[in-house]
Parts: C-alpha cells; structure tokens; sequence
C-alpha cells in the first residue's frame, strides 16, 4: 500500500470512529510508515490515544476530523512548546488559550514535550507559573509578505538577508519568527526573503541571490530556528576577524570522505536535531582555543556568506549536495569555510526523516565534480 492510500484508510477510520484500528494498520505496513514523516508521526501520535483511552478521557483521535487536522494541531502545539523552551514566547496567553480551545490533555501535552522539548523541567515550570517570556524584538510592525525588513537602530550600514526556500508556508512562518526575536545590532539593516515553488535549492538560492544586494546573506531551511539571540552579531565578528572566511556553516566535516557522505566522518559544531519521537544534541567539540575551525564542507541547514558565489544549479538540480558543493566552490575561489566554536548550539534543526531517494544520484555527481582524486 503507497502513502497515499494508507492516509485515506487512516482518514476514514478517523470519520468512522474507529480509531482502535489506526496504529494496527500503520504498523501492519511499517515500511510506508516509516519513509513518511506525517504517517511516522501519527503513528507516535497513537500512543497519546492510548494513554487518554485508558485513563478515560475524550482521546485525541476524537478531537479531529481528519489527518491533517491532528497533525496541524501537533505541529502547532510542538511550536508553542519550543517558543517557551528558547525563550522567544510572546506571552502565555496564546498558549494556553490554545490549550483550552483544542481540549488538550496533560497526556498529549506530556508527550509533545518529549518530543520537542530541550528543557523540559524549565518548559513545565514556565506553563505552571503562567510567567511572560522576555521580548527580545517586537515584531508586530513586520508584514507577513514575500520580503520583510528589521531594521537595528542608528544608521543603516550593513545589510543581511535572511533566504528561506520553501514549500511549507507554516514552517516558513515559525523560521520568520525566531528571525524576528534576534538580536539587530545598531547600523544594521535585516531582510527577509521567502522563494517559493522553487525547481531545486540551487535554483532558489539563486534566484534569490541575483535579487538581494545585501552584502551578507544567510541561506536555511523552513524548518531551521535560530535560537542565539546574538547569532547576527556573532556572525559579523567572526567574518569581520578574517577577510578571507566566504562562509559559515553550524556543522561541518573537517576532511570530506571520499564517499562524498559527509556523516562518514566526524561532524563538528552544535545542533539541536529533532526527529519524530525525539530532540537530540549533536555535539562534537572544537579546540577551546580556536574561534572557528575551518573546514570542507558545512550542512546545509544554515549557510552564511559574506560573497556572492553562484549556486551549481547545472549540476545539482534537485535538493541534494547543494551544501557540499557549494563549500567546494568558496573553497575553489580561495576562501575559507568554517564553523563557530559554539558555546550552546545557534539553531534547532527539525527535519524530521531525510529523504535520500535522488540521494545516490547527486552523490555520484559531486564524486565525479570535487572528490576524483580521493577516490579508493
């Protein structure tokens, strides 16, 4: 059974009431349900149905008509609780009017913390005492349009993009909002561009490069959220320290392998990565007494450059090893690449499961492009 069948059996079974019926089906075609973030979810989602049931109480699978209706109302509850776990929550007005509205029970409160929440303790304390988040920016002034500007105050001198291709306009919504709550240093000038509908992210990147003048420009996914309030001034400093440093990156591998995998070596930098069941750090320490560590090649959850380097949207036309690739270029031309030594990780990446269907296909590509003398 494809994806697409397996979600309208789930849906009718959610119209029907027949909800005992869902989590023997998703795992009765465990493969389908495993390569697909939205059925992986729910199927992680079931164990909140059977907490409630045995407790008694109205289940979650009641409380939505549909399958898109239960994971919208996740996806919502997941970023109220990471806006109080990083200290960028308005107010907890919003948050718990949304409790009341959607009936959600400590259950299913409980164990959408388990999933996204870092500070789980500090999360629970914030929703008791009912305290206000402290206001890093007040963003109500910002339009919710294709391009959006911050401005820091005093004269306008340096201008920063910040570039999000995307094709989920509520992820792209939250990544707009953390941007919000940095930091803007005095003299500094923050754009926001959003590409939609983009061929690939090469193609996007692009697009978006001819179109923006900034001198600075900062490439992340939809679903990448800063979490350093001081990201853009840290950034600065570091490229101001070092003409030559064309790029910054959060993770990065020092030495590419030959096999063109990047996790085939040691990945260093900080990151806080969630999954579908869970909120991991990953950490792999730099040398106290390095600023940054220059390195081969950064992911590309979060790129920032202070060059215009075309992205290789000859080659790489899909949504693989546009990262790689396009460190290889700065390299190329002479600068470096690195990754801060972070003292507490800058973003939260929720990616979710990572689809590697063209995956060998780009690989193979970036191989033959960059790597052919470390092949064996």
């Amino acid at each position: 059974m494809n994806k697409q069948q397996l979600k309208q059996q789930i849906n009718d079974l959610l119209k029907m009431g027949n909800y005992d019926a869902i989590k023997p089906l998703l795992l009765s075609n465990k493969d389908t349900t495993e390569h697909d973030n939205d059925l992986a979810m729910l199927c992680y989602l079931c164990t909140i149905y059977d907490q409630e049931k045995a407790a008694g109480q109205t289940t979650i699978f009641s409380k939505v008509s549909n399958m898109k209706e239960l994971l919208k109302r996740y996806t919502a509850l997941k970023f109220y609780l990471r806006r109080i776990d990083f200290d960028v929550a308005d107010d907890m007005g919003t948050f718990y009017h949304f409790l009341a509205q959607n009936q959600v029970s400590s259950f299913e409160l409980l164990r959408v913390m388990d999933f996204s929440v870092v500070q789980k303790d500090k999360v629970l304390q914030r929703i008791n005492d009912g305290s206000r988040c402290d206001e890093s920016l007040n963003g109500d002034n910002m339009e919710t349009v294709k391009l959006h500007e911050i401005h820091g105050e005093g004269i306008e001198e340096t201008e920063i993009c910040f570039i999000i291709c995307t094709n989920n306009p509520v992820y792209a919504e939250e990544c707009i909002y953390y941007i919000r709550h940095l930091t803007v240093p005095e003299g500094v000038r923050i754009n926001i561009l959003t590409v939609e509908d983009a061929k690939s992210l090469t193609s996007g990147y692009n697009e978006a490069l001819k179109y923006s003048q900034a001198k600075y420009k900062v490439y992340l996914h939809h679903d990448t959220f800063i979490i350093n309030s001081d990201f853009i001034q840290d950034c600065l400093e570091i490229f101001e320290s070092d003409p030559r440093i064309g790029m910054i990156g959060n993770v990065g591998v020092k030495t590419m392998p030959a096999s063109g995998v990047m996790w085939d070596a040691d990945r260093y930098g900080m990151l806080y990565e969630q999954h579908i069941y869970e909120t991991q750090l990953l950490a792999n320490a730099i040398s106290p007494e390095l600023a940054y560590l220059e390195v081969d090649a950064i992911d590309g959850f979060l790129m920032v450059t202070q060059y215009d380097v075309p992205w290789r949207e000859d080659l790489f036309d899909k949504w693989d090893f546009y990262d790689c690739s396009q460190s290889m270029e700065f390299i190329k031309k002479g600068y470096k690449v690195v990754v801060p030594n972070m003292k507490n990780p800058w973003c939260v990446h929720d990616c979710g499961f990572i689809n590697l269907e063209q995956y060998d296909i780009e690989r193979e590509k970036f191989i033959a492009e960059y790597l052919t003398d470390k092949k064996g």
